[in-house]
């Protein structure tokens, strides 16, 4: 983890890290004016956050591109983290979403808001593999980045057999597999894998996996988005664990 801080940009990703008492600093441009940032403003000022007026280029600055919609925060939190298995220590029955070195920002950042919307205990990104977790991909989370625990690691094959060994049923995503994802007993504590856009799951993280499964398609389009496969695994994971 390069960094100490995590750069938030966007109102609703922001809001959400202020109802979570993880601002440290908020940057907002000093011309905006509207409620929704009146709004905001009276928030961090009864949190006593530092405010920092700032025009567009200091925003364009700090957010590296990133759409900032007039207001950009530091967190008091860093993102992502290390030690996922002292973490899962204190999970019962995990749901985990492992994320397979995925290419585009945005994809990762979809993955992390449906985490977030499905209840998952944590993600899982592998360092110096992927996208990593950008501004962008944050962005795109929606808040869902401030809700997560997400970890970084390395050591890729050595921790995915950590996992097993503390009880968790790794299943990949995959699209030539023959089990239905459907038909399979995801009520487990479990580690739902997802590889990345143009070549699926590595090589090394496919053989890890205990099972790989595939999202039935209708039409003839048979490959979903990372993002929406993902979404679609963990929502039935949780609808097995409500029903079951």
């Amino acid at each position: 983890m390069a960094d100490a801080v995590t750069t938030l940009c966007g109102f609703h990703a922001v809001e959400v890290a202020l109802s979570k008492n993880q601002v440290r600093e908020l940057y907002f441009d000093r011309r905006r004016v509207d409620r929704r940032m009146q709004t905001l403003l009276d928030s961090a000022k009864a949190s006593h956050l530092s405010l920092k007026p700032s025009d567009k280029a200091d925003l364009d600055r700090l957010s590296d591109g990133v759409r900032h919609q007039g207001i950009v925060a530091i967190s008091r939190v860093a993102m992502p983290r290390t030690g996922f298995i002292r973490f899962l220590e204190n999970i019962e029955r995990p749901l985990v979403l492992v994320l397979d070195a995925l290419q585009d920002p945005t994809n990762l950042g979809s993955c992390l808001r449906n985490g977030a919307a499905a209840g998952a205990d944590a993600i899982v990104i592998p360092r110096h593999k992927g996208c990593g977790l950008t501004p962008a991909a944050v962005r795109v989370a929606a808040g869902g980045a401030s809700s997560l625990a997400i970890f970084e690691e390395g050591n890729w094959g050595p921790l995915l057999e950590a996992m097993k060994s503390r009880g968790l049923w790794l299943i990949g995503l995959d699209e030539h597999a023959s089990d239905d994802v459907y038909q399979v007993d995801l009520s487990v504590a479990l580690a739902l894998v997802v590889g990345a856009e143009d070549r699926g799951l590595r090589q090394l993280t496919r053989q890890k996996c205990d099972q790989l499964v595939r999202i039935p398609t209708c039409g003839p389009v048979t490959s979903l988005n990372a993002a929406t496969a993902a979404g679609i695994g963990l929502f039935e994971a949780q609808r097995q664990r409500k029903c079951g």
